[in-house]
């Protein structure tokens, strides 16, 4: 064999084992490493699924899954699916109601087997339901005694895309090196087979995970041969893989979007204590500037350092706590942790739950208000109704004083029973509301006209003082029960010999209407609850002022329902002003 067919062999054989044997590398690393990086993503996207969401089988129809498995695919820019521990379809974010309801049975695919026995599991494998190749990532939920399943899947056919690229570069290589190793010396040879391996270098880095290194960017991109057209295939592949993973991190953040808007902190460490990821919630309510790689235990929380020891025995925890503030207020705090099956991580979950203790609190007060106010007419009634049949009304004139407590009791009872319907009516959307053009001077004169005689009985001076003259858009049985309960509000807390005024403000496009007492004021404490439900003052608890605590309530959601607003201002020496404002028609 002549010198000129060896060094054809000789290149020839290099060039095709160097380039074959860097394709195969390049090809099985590319397609594992990306395999293993998304499912890295996948398995970190699963458990903040996981801690987002509750136990699938509590959900009741395939409708309130889906519409649970299309929230958390839209935020999670993937196709995400439920799946209960017998193999049911429940929800598919890339599916509607009749296609998940005919669904074949998943109980014998491969990553729900895993994803059963061991926590998790994946595999990637043809979608017949999309028509795709997809990667599969399977988690456990919540339920630790009987678990469901959520399935996390994205498409491969970019992959697919840049592997064919990849084939199609080396067979055109081939082709230009069976040509030009016919007339190559050895030099060529050794030329042609050192750029392979400066290719081969390339796409090993790339495979690795390193994308900036100097091989990668020194590629002859270039050149118009067949060695830039493979550079620019690798260059591309590598490009390609930078963009997913940007793609995938930008996911994460968006994820971290997600469970900041949550409302409850949410933070995750390692075994040793150390913080991997907290959203911006958890450091509002545990009353920190920073946790980024800081330990569990310089929070100096014995409540989280409790829960971490549980935690670390394999038990889930939670407990009740309060942290003191800046302003020595209390805040009170539902913390649960749990480690994850999949990471090994713990999770933990803080809630702020001192509105709940203070509603609690402001029911129990309610209650037991409610309870008096409603003894005592309920007593009285009885009383005298006892009282009349025992004999009473054969004296005619007895039989007519206990007959007049019997209807004044049964007047304060049914005001009572009407306040707690009209506030529920309110609240809950169901009082109809007719809005319409109110000339509001006019409204005010009737009205105040009538309430006049209220006043005189208290030796109350009621004053009216407007200093506009416009129209408001309104309802005008909703003004009368606003100016009813402020006003009645203001004669039950001024004494006699004493003034109430009502004044208006124009304030643009709105007007601020004022009822101002001259009685015993409301503390700033108190000023901060007047308006909620239940709540009574402490000046009300102590005296016998009677009151469920609720028209106050009932001013405050009226006055919502009118697009206005409503407050309360200290009024100097003594008195407060309670104020309101209704939009002017337009």
């Amino acid at each position: 064999m002549g010198i000129r067919s060896r060094i054809f062999l000789l290149v020839f054989l290099l060039l095709t084992s160097s380039i074959g044997i860097s394709y195969i590398i390049a090809e099985r690393d590319l397609t594992r490493a990306f395999e293993l990086q998304i499912v890295n993503e996948l398995e970190k996207q699963a458990g903040l699924l996981v801690a987002s969401i509750d136990d699938i089988g509590n959900y009741n129809t395939v409708e309130e899954a889906d519409a649970i498995a299309n929230s958390l695919g839209e935020a999670a820019n993937s196709r995400v699916t439920l799946i209960l521990n017998n193999g049911k379809v429940v929800g598919d974010s890339s599916l509607n109601i009749e296609q998940i309801k005919s669904i074949d049975n998943h109980a014998n695919r491969t990553e729900i087997i895993e994803a059963l026995a061991q926590g998790s599991g994946w595999v990637s494998r043809y979608s017949d339901t999309v028509n795709q190749d997809l990667l599969y990532f399977a988690i456990q939920d919540k339920n630790k005694n009987n678990p469901n399943i959520i399935r996390i899947s994205v498409p491969l056919n970019y992959l697919e895309s840049a592997t064919g690229t990849l084939q199609v570069s080396v067979i055109l290589l081939f082709v230009v090196v069976f040509i030009v190793s016919v007339f190559a010396s050895l030099v060529a040879a050794n030329y042609l087979y050192s750029n392979i391996e400066e290719l081969a270098d390339a796409a090993t880095n790339i495979a690795e995970g390193d994308h900036k290194n100097r091989n990668i960017k020194a590629l002859p991109t270039q050149r118009v041969d067949e060695f830039g057209t493979v550079a620019r295939s690798i260059s591309q592949i590598s490009e390609d893989l930078k963009n997913q993973i940007k793609m995938i991190a930008k996911q994460r953040d968006q994820f971290g979007l997600v469970l900041d808007d949550l409302g409850e902190g949410i933070l995750v460490t390692n075994q040793q204590g150390d913080v991997v990821y907290n959203n911006e919630q958890s450091l509002i309510i545990l009353n920190t500037q920073d946790l980024d790689k800081q330990n569990i235990n310089s929070l100096n929380l014995p409540a989280i350092n409790y829960l971490f020891n549980r935690v670390t025995n394999k038990k889930r925890a939670d407990i009740e706590f309060e942290i003191e503030l800046q302003d020595k207020s209390t805040r009170w705090v539902l913390g649960s942790m749990n480690q994850s099956k999949t990471t090994g991580e713990y999770i933990l979950v803080v809630h702020d739950i001192t509105q709940l203790r203070q509603l609690n609190s402001m029911r129990r007060d309610f209650i037991s208000n409610l309870s008096h106010e409603l003894r005592t007419p309920v007593s009285v009634i009885m009383a005298n109704s006892e009282t009349l049949l025992d004999g009473a009304l054969d004296n005619k004139k007895d039989a007519k004083v206990f007959a007049k407590a019997i209807l004044h009791n049964s007047e304060r009872l049914s005001s009572m029973v009407s306040d707690l319907i009209d506030l529920s009516r309110i609240e809950y959307g169901d009082l109809k509301l007719n809005i319409k053009d109110i000339d509001f001077n006019e409204f005010m004169e009737s009205f105040l006209l009538s309430m006049k005689s209220v006043a005189k009985k208290k030796a109350i001076e009621l004053i009216y003082t407007p200093d506009h003259n416009s129209l408001v858009n309104a309802d005008i049985q909703a003004l009368e029960r606003i100016m009813n309960n402020l006003l009645d509000n203001a004669y039950k807390y001024s004494d006699e010999g004493t003034s109430v005024e009502v004044s208006t403000m124009d304030q643009g496009k709105m007007i601020k209407v004022m009822v101002a007492d001259s009685g015993v004021g409301v503390s700033d404490e108190d000023q901060e609850h007047i308006f909620d439900r239940f709540y009574r003052t402490a000046s009300a608890r102590a005296s016998d002022t009677k009151g469920s605590g609720l028209g106050l309530a009932i001013v405050k959601n009226l006055i919502n329902s009118l697009n206005g607003e409503v407050g309360i201002t200290t009024k100097r020496p003594s008195g407060s002003i309670f104020w309101f404002t209704i939009p002017k028609s337009k």
